[in-house]
């Protein structure tokens, strides 16, 4: 086997986020002289061409991608004979896919290849009967795969659970670059206000697609009472998704058109982060947010569910705080907390900056994802 080693990653996006990030970060800094990469997405045309910003993103950053058919109605199959067709010209070495629909579609076209094929998984949970009987079919899909990946401890434990053999099981850190965008409190202090954020305001943001485990019902139900208790904050709902002209219908029923802002996608969140007083991740499962550690990054105080693999990243009381899923009380009394203490932001904040700095970096998640690839060419 010669290099460069011919990789194709596969993934059914429904927005751009964070496995779509995690993923372009992994390929910006692979070996040029080891590694090529190219992407292929689903099409996703009943979901309003969803996968268009993520290609768009890929592509500003030099990416190839191609796309293969899908639909609502689930064309595994030819989505498959369309995959089998690319790795064919291309002489694919390995098949990397990302999500349950990309890992069904990778088992076709290693069935009818041969290829050399591993999966990332980034969550195990329970999410309703459909999406848990999705997780049901991908245990089956990866059965053959050489490799399953896990994206933190808490997903290879879980893996593990479900039979997946210690002996194919690896984890891969998505690891996190700090992007940070430095600004000087005058420059923090008018861009706040041109955005309609005063002064004395105290900024809380979510960071996180429009989707059920994403739980925003329930933190609007909370900011509520926040809100109630401190006037003088405003909250951010930062992301696109399916469910935002529900949560849009909940925020005026509840009277919080005017605390509360949708703002779409930003390209440019490092910068926007700056802004921000507080930063909150009530979801209610997670791998490890790329949004938390863009937070961190950020030097950001953070309020999060302790779920899946947050506590891998969120140290309780050093680098930011944790409260328990559905402990609606301990959320409310732990931002109130911090919107009154800016001591206790600041410290929350420069500890989270420093684990980010010093312990959670992309160089060595990308070594780790380096050394899988060759161990599975056996070079």
């Amino acid at each position: 086997m010669s290099l460069p080693i011919r990789i194709t990653h596969l993934l059914h996006t429904v927005a751009y986020g964070g496995v779509e990030t995690v993923v372009l970060n992994w390929l910006d800094r692979l070996d040029p002289a080891r590694f090529e990469t190219d992407l292929v997405c689903f099409e996703n045309p009943g979901g309003g061409g969803s996968e268009a910003p993520f290609i768009n993103a890929a592509r500003r950053r030099g990416f190839s991608v191609e796309t293969i058919p899908w639909s609502r109605r689930k064309p595994i199959f030819s989505a498959a004979r369309a995959l089998e067709g690319h790795v064919r010209e291309r002489n694919t070495d390995i098949l990397h896919t990302h999500n349950t629909y990309a890992d069904c579609v990778g088992a076709l076209v290693k069935r009818r290849t041969g290829i050399k094929a591993l999966t990332t998984l980034y969550v195990w949970a329970d999410l309703g009967w459909k999406r848990n009987f999705l997780q049901q079919i991908n245990r089956f899909a990866i059965r053959n795969f050489e490799r399953v990946t896990a994206h933190c401890a808490e997903t290879y434990r879980r893996s593990l659970e479900r039979g997946i053999p210690a002996w194919k099981l690896k984890t891969l850190i998505c690891g996190f670059e700090p992007a940070r965008a430095d600004i000087s409190p005058k420059e923090r202090s008018r861009t706040r206000r041109a955005m309609g954020i005063a002064d004395d305001t105290i900024l809380l943001t979510y960071v996180a697609r429009f989707y059920p485990e994403k739980a925003h019902g329930r933190l609007l139900r909370n900011f509520e009472r926040i809100h109630r208790r401190a006037p003088r904050t405003h909250l951010w709902l930062v992301g696109v998704g399916p469910l935002e002209e529900a949560l849009r219908r909940l925020c005026t029923a509840m009277g919080l058109d005017d605390a509360v802002s949708f703002m779409g996608f930003f390209d440019d969140l490092p910068e926007k982060i700056e802004l921000v007083d507080i930063q909150v991740h009530p979801s209610d499962m997670e791998g490890v947010a790329l949004a938390i550690c863009t937070g961190m990054a950020a030097g950001r105080p953070l309020v999060c569910t302790a779920v899946g693999g947050v506590p891998e990243v969120i140290h309780h009381g050093e680098t930011g705080l944790l409260v328990p899923h559905g402990d609606d009380d301990a959320f409310i009394d732990e931002v109130s907390r911090l919107v009154e203490d800016e001591g206790a932001r600041n410290a929350l904040g420069s500890g989270a900056r420093r684990f980010i700095e010093n312990d959670y970096s992309l160089d060595k998640a990308v070594r780790d994802v380096e050394e899988t690839y060759l161990e599975m060419m056996e070079l």
